[in-house]
């Protein structure tokens, strides 16, 4: 099996994230595609964040019709940081190598990572652009530890982030086309009692 990983906070999961994951799954070809929410991210720990159970609940619901999405809950029942890398040891030893998927402002301080030389070795990396600067001298750094580091330069470029949504139920505007109309009342209602 073609198996890939999508690893995130997803507080909240957005409409760009199902566009992704749908986009990602096609390009490459994936048999299955593992939706990883992270229980404390590393570089995030001191920020608030929705409950686990929350933003799992709500990735069930958002991807609940993409038959090739698969959400896990693995990290959140370690119930510790989330690092990628054992993320990664665990669910090669039943696929295999993995696709993974990042976002470009995660890859540009991949260094910060715990274990990020062991990290990019292990896994067939693709970047997703949040911009149009993200170029091929970007990808070649890290060229003596991978040669298998690719930018997913044919997903379109979708401009929402779950900080924008967070920052817009705080002013009081509307979330409608931002995220799954399923969870749509359930996020404003998570956010505006200061879930973040």
């Amino acid at each position: 099996m073609r198996v890939g990983i999508y690893g995130g906070t997803f507080d909240p999961v957005h409409n760009g994230h199902v566009v992704i994951a749908t986009k990602i799954t096609e390009l490459l070809n994936l048999d299955k595609l593992i939706v990883m929410p992270a229980y404390i991210p590393p570089h995030k720990v001191e920020r608030k964040r929705a409950e686990f159970s929350k933003r799992f609940e709500w990735l069930e619901l958002a991807f609940k019709n993409l038959e090739k999405v698969e959400i896990s809950d693995f990290e959140g029942k370690k119930g510790k940081i989330s690092y990628s890398i054992e993320t990664v040891e665990h669910f090669e030893k039943v696929y295999g190598r993995l696709v993974y998927l990042i976002g470009e402002d995660n890859y540009l301080s991949i260094d910060k990572w715990y274990r990020y030389e062991d990290f990019l070795k292990k896994v067939e990396l693709w970047i997703y652009p949040r911009s149009c600067n993200l170029e091929e001298k970007d990808v070649k750094r890290w060229a003596s530890i991978s040669d298998d580091i690719h930018i997913a330069k044919d997903v379109p470029l979708i401009q929402i982030s779950s900080t924008v949504i967070r920052e817009r139920i705080k002013k009081g505007l509307t979330i409608r086309g931002y995220v799954p109309e399923s969870i749509e009342k359930d996020v404003w209602q998570a956010y505006s009692k200061g879930g973040s």
